[in-house]
């Protein structure tokens, strides 16, 4: 800020703070001595995006900000929308809306809309009176016309005149009610979301709330709320509901609330009793009766004990709940009236943005009885408890009981005597706490020790009601202290007979510490003889990754522990083979717990494949499955190297089977479940071969040193072309030497090596996943949403290869896809045209071959007119010990009768078979790939139009200045790349700088850069005209054009439609879209899907327009086109001079705010630019009015042609722009 704030505040610096959260910052730049200005969008922007503090920072400065520019953040239009933007938030809502509320200078509130709805209808009736006395009064006019006509025609003009003076003042009064602050009410839907019960109760007082249609009230009031949001959610139902369409029903419910309200009696339980009026006023709140008669033991409803509705979001945990404590609630057992069981859903966000409330996001519909977690990591799964949490759901402790408060007191600070005092004289006392408890234990191991021999000794009674705060008991304990180092020695019924289940339940549940613990416990389960049920429970996901192509992977410190459990298992499997019977009847269940953890096993980040096979030496051979499915076959490839792995996340249509809904519910690749015909993205377990990709193919080891040869990737694939073999061998054998130490084989120490060489498995599933899909599957491009799988599908194989630094298998697939394109050339749907190619762009005084000589032949223009004549020159290169590559031409194409068409249509440019490489692909070349390395891929698209120029640019966006060297030495490029070139990530200080620093005779006349690229564009079209021609109006969009052309009968409608074509088409290339298929029309109107499909139709087309007489109207047709365009540029040129182009160089960065670059730009070309009207107006719509207050300095202008002292126009065309400015007009005295 103190040396370089001219650079520094090309944006606005508080916008950057206040979307960083950055009060500290903001109050830096505010104070002195930097006093950068707080706009009131900014303010605004804060208000809906920000935190609390820094919309209280903000407040605090809005006086230091008024002093210093005269804004006020706080203005009427804003204070009127304020509340309205806080409860839109989807962040904070309740926290900043409170804020806003309880500052009353920061809005302003709405008219009640019961009164804007008054006003309305008292409208609507005053209009409807003024019709009917106009109608009447009409009737009296006519029947006075009768009398006197003469009269009354006079009267008739000044009523007229009359009439037109009051529509005058009314269209005046309807502009001034325009112009008038609107408010901004708050919409239902936001307000059911506020969590605080004074918003509430204060926003319905005074009639704020938009509620367009009556909402479903079925879930909205819940047990747990407290009196007054139980108040308040009533009032809600009353106002906003259509359960109760009564009104004296209504005003009866508010009365009996009332009552409850008054009643100050002793002992009267006022909350008990509105929970009490919600359930008989109220039937259909979602289980709200269930938890009052499990609070109050309490019969309402015809005497019948509530059923629960519902179920957990895994049924499976129901199940165990059932098989675990099947027991019913005593009539007479006593629960304390704010001792309620909280297992009503509460949809915590674990990463809660809570500052100073928890706010508890809760659907109003279809709610489940149990806690949603939102954006956990996978692996807190394992091993999860409340204790691990980052903040408590809500605060329990004023909800309980103080009998249970006692006893929560008691463990925390490690008291027996406490807990045996409870326990003693409440025989039937039960930790019955929130499913969502958090257990505080004492600082001490030995402290909590103590408290675990207590219920140890005790049974664990105390948590038997509910094996949900059993399990959260054990698991709080064991995160706490090893569970190899604690043994539960005493329990009890119910859970003594189900600890089978209860083992299962923990497994399903993947907590390991209480696993682990009930092992080193209990020598016998009782699991029941039940397989199916069994494998069904603990086998219910097996997922591999996201969308985003990230593993579910666990902490490598996972290992030691599974390693622990299976070493206890197999241990109590051993200890009971004795009994033959009895183990041929748990065996089954032992072998599904075992390869269950076995799966879980593999998904220990950073797994040793030593670590892999001590496992599989320590599992009975009879209780292993060494099957091979996916989810094995996946992390098998992920142990031997997250590159392969990696391969298969990245397969095109992955995601697209992700979120498929008719296959994944959830945003990940879960192995389980069937396997469709339908073809929904990529689904791997359809395209590999399982019987190859076994254990030992991928991790089995051999003792004995291995050597191998490489195997190609292919057995098909061939040499590479001769297009390929004219390039340096240096970079081939320099990129394969480096292969080997990316493959992640064996360590040098490690005297075992894989039986199968790395690169072959890559290959194989290359192979499998890419090339053999490519080649077999008919109905590929399905797997891509209809794109081309063939080009998605090897472009990723590319950018893969380059991403793992393997370039020596960047040119196999390059072969390949030359192989593929040849043999499938009926296969290829992408074309391009043969000029302006790298072949035909070299330099005579490049460098790359030994001579080459340029050709010029002069042929005639096809623009020459009858009063005048033209040349063009014709290219023809000679390149001395230069093998001249085949160019991949295709085949499929037009016929053209050369000697039927005239001189400017010939030769027709060819059309060449292309793979279109994707930007990824593009971008990881031009930022690994050498010089060397960089012709050698040019060489295998010699022939493209125009790819010497998509070379340079991807080179200039990663600032390879070397490549840009290079390109610029050897070819002819489009240089007006760098200066007009934008885009994130790239500088355009930086592209400019080397350009004019290393090839400043390539740009230094820079305003006949343009000129030129429109003339060589004047040149090219006519060799392409026919086929495109051909192309556009065989598109089923142009049937009409086609039908129009094809007729006979009417040979202007034919000349009409050869015109207007040929200006769309002239237009679509001169905007880089000629030489390419117009995307937006679907794969099937592809030229090459065209020619090949709809072969009548261009046979017909190509008939006509060989006609001698066609040929002339095309060609007077393209002459009038081409002559128009020239004409136009010219118009152009007088009327707007390359200085004042919005498009010239300087004024595209200046519009961009980039002043860095602008001053170099006047450094090279002093005195050839200038500011205008025009870029003014555009640069403050951008919102960078720094630069412009820093060329607004007469000093900074030395080069500029104008300035804003010496140019009055340009000053007055500023100030008014700014008068107009919504933000920039509050703050003037800079000028």
């Amino acid at each position: 800020m103190k040396h370089r704030r001219d650079e520094f505040e090309i944006t606005d610096l508080i916008e950057i703070a206040v979307i960083s959260n950055s009060p500290d910052v903001i109050r830096l730049l505010v104070n002195e001595p930097y006093s950068v200005i707080i706009y009131p969008t900014t303010f605004e922007f804060a208000i809906k995006y920000s935190n609390l503090e820094t919309i209280k920072e903000l407040v605090n400065l809005e006086s230091i900000n008024f002093k210093n520019y005269g804004i006020k953040l706080f203005s009427e239009k804003f204070k009127r929308k304020s509340l309205s933007l806080a409860t839109h938030r989807t962040t904070l809502k309740t926290t900043i809306t409170e804020f806003i509320f309880n500052n009353p200078s920061l809005y302003s509130i709405p008219p009640p809309l019961s009164l804007i709805n008054n006003q309305k209808q008292q409208k609507l009736s005053t209009n409807k009176r003024l019709k009917i006395y106009e109608a009447l009064h009409s009737n009296l006019n006519n029947n006075n016309n009768n009398n006197n006509n003469n009269n009354n025609n006079n009267n008739n003009n000044n009523n007229n005149n009359n009439n037109n003076n009051n529509n005058n003042n009314n269209n005046n009064n309807n502009n001034n009610n325009n112009n008038k602050i609107k408010y901004g009410y708050i919409k239902f839907k936001e307000f059911i979301k506020l969590k605080s019960s004074n918003l509430l109760k204060s926003f319905m007082e005074l009639d704020i709330v938009l509620s367009e249609a009556k909402p479903n009230f079925n879930s909205f009031l819940k047990m747990y709320h407290p009196y007054e949001r139980l108040q308040v959610g009533i009032k809600i139902i009353v106002k906003y509901g259509n359960t109760i369409l009564d009104i004296k029903k209504r005003e009866k419910i508010l009365e009996e609330m009332n009552k409850i309200d008054r009643n100050s009696e002793t002992g009267f339980n006022k909350l008990k009793e509105l929970r009490k009026l919600v359930v008989i006023e109220f039937p259909n709140q979602y289980n709200f009766y269930f938890f009052y008669w499990k609070a109050y033991g309490e019969k309402i409803k015809n005497g019948r004990v509530p059923n629960k509705r519902g179920s957990f979001p895994n049924d499976d945990m129901q199940t165990f709940g059932n098989l675990l404590f099947e027991y019913d609630i005593p009539d007479n057992y006593e629960i304390n009236d704010e001792n309620i069981e909280q297992v009503e859903k509460l949809s915590y966000i674990i990463n809660s943005d809570s500052e100073e409330e928890n706010e508890v996001e809760e659907k109003v519909e279809n709610e489940v009885d149990e806690e949603e977690i939102c954006s956990f990591p996978f692996e807190k799964y394992f091993n999860f408890s409340n204790r691990l949490r980052k903040a408590p759901v809500f605060d329990i402790s004023n909800r309980y009981p103080d009998l249970l408060n006692s006893y929560l007191k008691a463990i925390k600070e490690c008291n027996i005597e406490k807990l045996e005092e409870i326990d003693t004289n409440n025989p039937m006392f039960k930790l019955d706490v929130s499913k969502l408890h958090k257990f505080q234990f004492p600082n001490e191991k030995e402290d909590i020790l103590k408290i675990w021999y207590y219920f140890n000794k005790h049974s664990f009674k105390q948590m038997i009601i509910n094996h949900d705060v059993l399990t959260e008991f054990l698991s709080s304990v064991t995160n706490i202290i090893p569970p190899f180092e604690l043994k539960i020695s005493n329990i009890k019924k119910p859970l003594f007979g189900k600890l089978g289940i209860f083992l299962l339940h923990q497994l399903c549940n993947k907590n390991f510490n209480v696993l682990e613990l009930l092992l080193n416990s209990f020598d016998k389960f009782g699991f029941f003889n039940h397989p199916e049920l069994v494998s069904e429970l603990i086998d219910q996901e097996k997922v591999l990754f996201d969308a985003g192509g990230k593993l579910f992977q666990v902490d490598k410190n996972l290992y030691f522990q599974i390693i622990r459990i299976i070493e206890l298992i197999v241990d109590k499997f051993n200890k009971l083979t004795k009994d033959q019977n009895y183990i041929e009847s748990i065996s089954t269940t032992y072998r599904l717990i075992l390869n269950n953890l076995y799966d879980q096993l593999l998904r220990v980040r950073g797994l040793t494949i030593d670590q892999l096979e001590y496992v599989r030496s320590i599992i009975p051979e009879n209780l292993f499955t060494n099957n091979s499915e996916t989810y094995r076959i996946f992390f098998y490839l992920n142990i031997r190297s997250p590159k392969l792995s990696r391969y298969i996340t990245q397969r095109p249509g992955v995601i697209e089977h992700i979120e498929n809904p008719n296959t994944h519910f959830e945003d990940f690749y879960n192995t389980i479940g069937p396997i469709t015909n339908e073809i929904t993205g990529f689904d791997i377990r359809k395209y590999l071969n399982f019987d190859l990709f076994t254990y030992d193919y991928i991790l089995g080891r051999e003792s004995n040193q291995y050597s191998s040869s490489s195997i190609g990737i292919s057995s098909s694939s061939s040499s590479s072309s001769s297009s390929s073999s004219s390039s340096s061998s240096s970079s081939s054998s320099s990129s394969s030497s480096s292969s080997s130490s990316s493959s992640g084989e064996c360590s040098k120490n490690n005297i075992k090596k894989y039986i199968t060489q790395f690169d072959k498995i890559l290959k194989e599933l290359i192979k499998q996943l890419s090339f053999n899909i490519c080649t077999n599957v008919s109905n590929r491009d399905r797997i891509v949403g209809g794109e081309d799988f063939f080009m998605a599908s090897l472009n990723e194989d590319l950018r893969f290869s380059l991403d793992i630094g393997r370039k020596d298998l960047f040119w196999e697939l390059l072969d390949w896809i030359q192989q593929y394109m040849i043999k499938n050339e009926n296969l290829m749907k992408y074309q391009v045209y043969q000029f302006n190619s790298p072949y035909e762009s070299l330099l005579s005084t490049g460098t790359i071959f030994s001579n080459v000589k340029i050709i010029k032949k002069e042929l005639p223009s096809a623009t020459s007119t009858t009063t005048e004549t033209a040349t063009i020159e014709s290219t023809i290169l000679k390149i001395d010990n230069f093998e001249k590559p085949i160019p991949n031409e295709s085949t499929i194409k037009i016929d053209w009768n050369s000697d039927k068409l005239i001189e400017p249509f010939k030769p027709i440019s060819k059309l060449i078979n292309s793979f279109k490489y994707s930007d990824e692909v593009m971008k990881s070349i031009c930022k690994v790939m050498n010089v060397n390395e960089i012709q050698r891929f040019i060489q295998y698209n010699f022939f493209e139009s125009f790819f010497q120029n998509s070379i340079y640019k991807y080179s200039l966006s990663m600032n390879r200045g070397d490549l840009m060297s290079f390109l610029l030495n050897n070819y002819n490029i489009d240089v007006d790349f760098p200066l007009l070139f934008h885009h994130r990530g790239y500088s355009r200080y930086l592209g400019c700088k080397f350009i004019f620093g290393n090839h400043f005779e390539k740009v230094k006349n820079i305003s006949n850069i343009k000129q030129k690229w429109y003339e060589s564009r004047y040149l090219q079209f006519p060799s392409v005209l026919l086929n495109t021609f051909s192309e556009y109006i065989c598109k089923e969009k142009n049937i009409t054009k086609y039908n129009q052309f094809i007729q006979n009968d009417n040979l202007q409608i034919r000349k009409k439609v050869i015109k207007e074509t040929i200006e769309i088409l002239f237009d679509r290339f001169l905007s880089s879209k000629g030489d390419d298929d117009d995307n937006d029309d679907g794969p099937n109107q592809k030229f090459s899907f065209i020619l090949k499909n709809q072969n009548d139709k261009v046979l017909l087309i190509q008939s006509i327009i060989e006609q001698s007489e066609t040929q002339l109207y095309f060609s007077s047709a393209l002459d009038q086109v081409l002559l128009k365009s020239k004409k136009d540029r010219k118009n152009n040129e007088i009327n707007t001079s390359f200085t004042e182009n919005i498009e010239n160089p300087f004024l595209r960065c200046f519009i961009h705010g980039d002043i860095k670059t602008c001053n170099l730009i006047l450094k090279y070309y002093p005195n050839q630019f200038k500011i205008t009207t025009d870029s003014i107006t555009k640069t403050l719509k951008m919102g960078k009015i720094r630069i412009i207050k820093y060329y607004y300095k007469v000093d900074n202008c030395k080069n500029l042609i104008n300035n804003f002292k010496n140019d009055n126009n340009l000053l007055k065309h500023l100030k008014n722009e700014l008068s107009k400015h919504p933000i920039y007009k509050n703050h003037l005295t800079w000028l």
